[in-house]
């Protein structure tokens, strides 16, 4: 075999054809130690690296929450730790919440290895009252809600999340329990379906996409993606090989399809059924949403909260990512960060509302 002769330039492997077929070949930012260059080329076309992680609207959850040294704050989603690192760095004691125990153990890890003490919990932020109780605590000063996917999971093909790699049709947080998003469209009607798409998507077409996927139920990632993108007028072979960016016409097909999954419309629901009584007397809350049916839920919740005077505080209207923050993170651009403040002189935490 002959040997590369010093100083010559060595041929880095291609793949094979004029455009790269594998999840690794098309997104190299998975890989920055062998493409260092890649970041920075991603961002400059306007997309989110793959597997990288920004939290969003980061400086103004710091601004809304203002946590003090001897705080405790509850971090209801702690996805891959950027907000909550962010939050312990202020000397606020936090306590976390995941459902998704495979990624909870990674950033568990991260967080320690940067010297972070955080309390992390696998499970549900429907049932934050347990957690606290397990933590000795009534109420917590903070809470956030990040309500997104995280960016470790939708770039992860195995998990199921997303369209830019070939994979199971799985989409369940904790792969332990629970129906497969597969499952759940191979079990599903016509028009059960029609209704996920539509509130939890706002997904163009719902009905004739509901039929489609009925008619062929999908086992793949990709099998979804193609259905969608057939149900609304476009060539997958074609779409693939112009490269979608982060804008994909199933985007928000494999949100309602999670959602579902997930339960998320229902845990919302009881997080913010509990919220007032999780946050002590001036406690301040911040959640972010995604999706118009996740911002109406929570508006209508801030909304009720104020007007009985559980808090003396809410934004109803919705704090929106900056414009830099959009072209440096495509992802935020439909993030809304809606805040709120306990009120001083409410029942205490757990105590009935008046």
């Amino acid at each position: 075999m002959e040997q590369p002769q010093p100083g010559k330039h060595k041929r880095r492997k291609r793949y094979a054809g004029t455009h790269p077929r594998t999840f690794e070949e098309r997104y190299k930012e998975h890989d920055p130690t062998r493409f260092p260059e890649i970041t920075a080329h991603v961002r400059a076309q306007g997309r989110t690296p793959a597997g990288s992680h920004v939290p969003i609207l980061l400086q103004e959850v710091l601004t809304a929450l203002t946590p003090q040294p001897g705080e405790t704050v509850l971090d209801c989603t702690l996805g891959y730790g950027g907000h909550a690192a962010a939050l312990a760095r202020t000397g606020a004691t936090v306590i976390a919440v995941d459902l998704d125990g495979e990624e909870l153990a990674r950033t568990r890890e991260r967080l320690a290895q940067q010297g972070l003490k955080i309390s992390a919990h696998q499970g549900n932020f429907a049932g934050i009252g347990a957690i606290l109780q397990t933590e000795g605590l009534q109420g917590v000063d903070c809470l956030l809600a990040d309500l997104g996917v995280s960016s470790m999971q939708l770039d992860k093909p195995e998990r199921g999340f997303g369209f830019k790699g070939a994979g199971p049709l799985d989409m369940r947080m904790d792969r332990t329990r629970g129906r497969t998003a597969a499952d759940l469209v191979a079990q599903a009607s016509v028009e059960e379906l029609e209704q996920i798409l539509h509130e939890n998507g706002d997904v163009q077409r719902a009905a004739e996409l509901a039929a489609a996927l009925k008619a062929r139920p999908p086992r793949t990632t990709r099998d979804l993606a193609d259905t969608a993108l057939r149900a609304a007028g476009i060539n997958p072979v074609t779409f693939r090989r112009r490269g979608a960016g982060d804008k994909h016409p199933a985007a928000p097909v494999f949100q309602a399809l999670r959602m579902a999954v997930n339960r998320e419309p229902a845990n919302l629901e009881q997080l913010l059924r509990s919220l007032p009584w999780v946050l002590n007397p001036g406690g301040r809350a911040a959640l972010i949403t995604f999706h118009s049916g996740e911002e109406r839920r929570v508006r209508d919740a801030l909304a009720a909260g104020l007007a009985e005077g559980l808090f003396d505080q809410a934004d109803v209207n919705g704090i929106r990512p900056t414009a830099q923050e959009v072209r440096d993170n495509p992802r935020a651009r439909s993030a809304r960060l809606f805040v709120a403040r306990r009120a001083g002189n409410s029942n205490g935490p757990g105590e009935p509302g008046p």
